[in-house]
């Protein structure tokens, strides 16, 4: 197995080589000659850095990638923090690693997919946070996440470059067209693990694990969202946000309910739309775990629909309830799909406080995603939430 490199910098052409054979992608008498790289993805990547690179080969005749995208964690402590914290890096490797090479739904190739082993001394503190009460784990948030932006853990992607489709742009928003083939992709995709039990693969975490801790970052996170959104905050949605501090746990340990593997970052940015009209392409699997599959519609329709059409969520819930069928569940009824749609909201607000406080969007794309997201999500009906309980 070849080495992985320490980040970008140093993905050179006999690393290329070595991992292009070892998957089979060129043959043993072929190496890459020469490589140019260019930034890719700039203000999407917000856990990782991202770069295409253009690649000649010794002997250029046969069908070998001429572009790659190389993925590797972001130098950014805050971000990185977060990212470990969740084994964002860990996740991704092994679904492309694990999974994705054996189901039916648009994944770019994986050329190449490692990560390190993690250091003893992390694993024996882990194991010990395990044992500790979610209130004493949450006091120690602050060194946590101070040690977690230090982690140099080592992991990389190497994957197929999908410059000829069409990539969705979430600041941009969508129109219905595109929001019904991105909802068959992920319908497709909740099926394949509809109900699956998922309890001895140590790497894919049930989406209220660790509920409290998670209320921890909320509540870390919460005043930076306050002072984002002044303008935004009115009487309502002060009283949503109070709720959600006494009532967060709780929303988060509802959603474990008629549960499937789900995307766990579903927007516009990790779409890919084809145009000769088959299913569009999934990116980003960073947070891919068992949870309800409506905290991946709410995340979807509710930020990233044009304004246009910014009053066919309910619709549009219906459509993919209808593909969910269509694809085989035969055990999740229209009225559970609705309750489960309206926890997953509650569910929206307290994930996007959590991402918007901790996570480091200082490219100014970051910045105009956050607000066009925030606005669009109280727009579309996230400020008139009726309180649950």
């Amino acid at each position: 197995m070849s080495n992985i490199p320490e980040d970008l910098n140093h993905v050179d052409e006999r690393w290329l080589t070595e991992v292009l054979t070892e998957s089979h992608t060129i043959p043993h008498d072929n190496r890459v000659v020469s490589i140019t790289k260019d930034t890719h993805g700039a203000g999407l990547g917000y856990l990782s850095e991202i770069e295409r690179i253009n690649v000649k080969y010794e002997f250029s005749e046969g069908d070998y990638p001429q572009q790659l995208i190389a993925k590797f964690p972001t130098p950014s402590p805050k971000s990185r923090a977060l990212a470990t914290l969740f084994d964002s890096y860990q996740r991704e490797v092994l679904f492309y690693r694990d999974y994705a090479p054996d189901i039916d739904i648009g994944t770019p190739r994986c050329y190449w997919a490692d990560i390190e082993d993690e250091p003893a001394i992390s694993r024996f503190v882990n194991k010990a946070l395990g044992l500790l009460p979610d209130a004493v784990v949450v006091k120690l948030l602050d060194k946590l996440l101070e040690s977690a932006g230090q982690n140099q853990r080592r992991s990389g992607l190497l994957l197929e470059d999908l410059s000829s489709a069409r990539v969705g742009d979430q600041v941009a928003g969508c129109d219905l067209a595109d929001a019904r083939a991105a909802l068959r992709s992920i319908a497709k995709f909740h099926a394949t693990f509809w109900r699956q039990s998922f309890e001895d693969v140590d790497w894919i975490h049930n989406g209220s694990n660790q509920s409290k801790v998670q209320h921890g970052l909320f509540m870390k996170a919460l005043p930076a969202y306050r002072e984002l959104f002044a303008d935004l905050i009115d009487e309502t949605v002060r009283e949503q946000l109070d709720w959600l501090i006494e009532h967060g746990v709780e929303v988060l340990e509802k959603c474990n309910r008629n549960t499937t593997l789900i995307h766990g970052d579903f927007r516009l940015d990790n779409i890919f739309f084809q145009d000769d009209g088959s299913d569009p392409i999934l990116i980003d699997f960073q947070t891919v775990n068992v949870y309800t599959p409506m905290t991946d519609i709410a995340y979807f329709l509710l930020p990233n629909l044009h304004d246009d059409v910014q009053g066919s969520q309910m619709e549009l819930v219906a459509y993919y309830w209808n593909e969910l069928m269509e694809n085989g569940v035969s055990d999740y009824s229209w009225e559970d799909c609705l309750a489960d749609y309206e926890l997953a909201q509650w569910w929206l607000i307290h994930r996007g406080v959590i991402l918007i406080g901790l996570v480091d969007f200082s490219h100014p794309r970051g910045g105009l995603l956050i607000e066009t997201a925030v606005r669009r999500g109280l727009k579309g009906g996230l400020a008139s939430l009726p309180l649950p309980w």
